[in-house]
């Protein structure tokens, strides 16, 4: 039984003291694999070399996090489009819309940053990976990331053209991701408590349309909230997710990991 974390921040300075010791760990926990995800300007570069240290268990996943729009410009554009002509940068994100943290980073700039990521993965035709956040029950945000894939997006040619990374919403906004062609990032949050809406919404998807992830070091799940996330808490997630699925664990390991490598374009 084989996973991989489609979505992990293992360059975060959380891991500075302990980082190859980590990963040693989470490739004997049954994770052959994790994504990285460099999201800020200073952390392209870093995520491509963590691949080339391990360029068969890992691929970066870059671009400008909308929580950091603002520090989006000419230079920054030339440079990402450069870095992610290399052949380990599987995808352009996490990109999207944040209206959890507009005193970091206003609406329009944010809107304006992400119809710019969404033209660059049309020009470089790698998937997205797509992070939309609300505030309390406004679902705004979703709607106009719909709006803008419908309008500026021209997904790739692959299976699995991308995934709404960190799903926490109701079926509605999975079913319109479904619609996209996107998966579902599941991680945590579907273990807490409080949220059987989001439960609901990836039944409702079912286990083909799903990927796991850590988003680590955050959003660790139930159990272990308050400790420091990695992605050996995959199979904990998995077992989780199976359970409420009714369905072997072994099972949707095999679904999600094969989502993973088509969403991606990994080795088997």
């Amino acid at each position: 039984m084989q996973f991989i974390d489609s979505h992990a921040h293992i360059n975060d300075e959380a891991f500075d003291t302990d980082r190859a010791e980590v990963i040693e760990r989470v490739f004997n926990s049954g994770v052959y694999k994790f994504i990285e995800i460099g999201c800020e300007i200073a952390e392209w570069e870093p995520a491509l070399a963590l691949c080339a240290h391990y360029p068969q268990h890992t691929a970066a996943v870059l671009g400008v996090h909308p929580q950091v729009a603002q520090t989006y410009n000419d230079a920054a554009r030339q440079k990402l489009e450069t870095l992610l002509q290399n052949p380990q940068a599987a995808a352009v994100g996490e990109i999207g819309l944040d209206y959890a943290y507009l005193h970091a980073c206003p609406q329009d700039t944010q809107l304006r940053v992400f119809e710019e990521m969404l033209a660059l993965s049309n020009r470089v035709q790698k998937p997205i990976v797509l992070h939309v956040r609300r505030e309390a029950q406004d679902y705004t945000p979703y709607e106009q990331t719909f709006a803008l894939l419908k309008h500026r997006w021209k997904p790739a040619p692959v299976k699995y053209p991308g995934v709404l990374h960190c799903f926490s919403a109701r079926y509605e906004e999975a079913k319109q991701a479904l619609d996209h062609g996107l998966l579902l990032g599941v991680n945590g949050c579907f273990t807490y408590k409080k949220n059987e809406y989001i439960r609901e919404a990836v039944k409702k998807a079912g286990a083909d349309k799903l990927v796991l992830e850590t988003d680590c070091p955050y959003l660790s799940p139930q159990g272990k909230r308050g400790q420091r996330n990695d992605p050996s808490n995959i199979p904990l997630i998995a077992q989780w997710v199976a359970d409420y699925l009714n369905m072997p664990v072994e099972k949707l390991a095999e679904i999600t990991t094969q989502n993973a490598i088509n969403l991606y374009g990994l080795p088997a």
